[in-house]
């Protein structure tokens, strides 16, 4: 009976050992924080302005006017999204 139980330590000390290496190897997944949709907001406070129309007009405009990238074409668009800020989206039903 000693026998059994000498043989049997090693190898239940041996599976242990193995068992934890590979567990810390490779963490639960529980551990990890559940992921979302949209794992980051926008930089500008969660306003994406690809789905807003007044920008996209804005931007469109200054594509048309062929301004490149710098302070005119910040300006042009800065001018032109506190311009659009006063005017609805759509137009009034009725």
């Amino acid at each position: 009976m000693i026998r059994i139980v000498r043989s049997a330590l090693p190898a239940a000390l041996g599976s242990a050992a193995l068992l934890v290496g590979v567990g810390a190897a490779f963490p639960a997944r529980a551990d990890d924080p559940p992921q979302t949709a949209n794992p980051a907001p926008a930089p500008n406070g969660g306003h994406d302005h690809r789905n807003d129309p007044a920008w996209q007009a804005c931007k469109k405009q200054a594509d048309d006017q062929n301004l490149e990238r710098g302070e005119a074409r910040r300006a042009f668009m800065r001018d032109c999204l506190k311009s659009a800020q006063g005017t609805p989206t759509q137009p009034p039903a009725g």
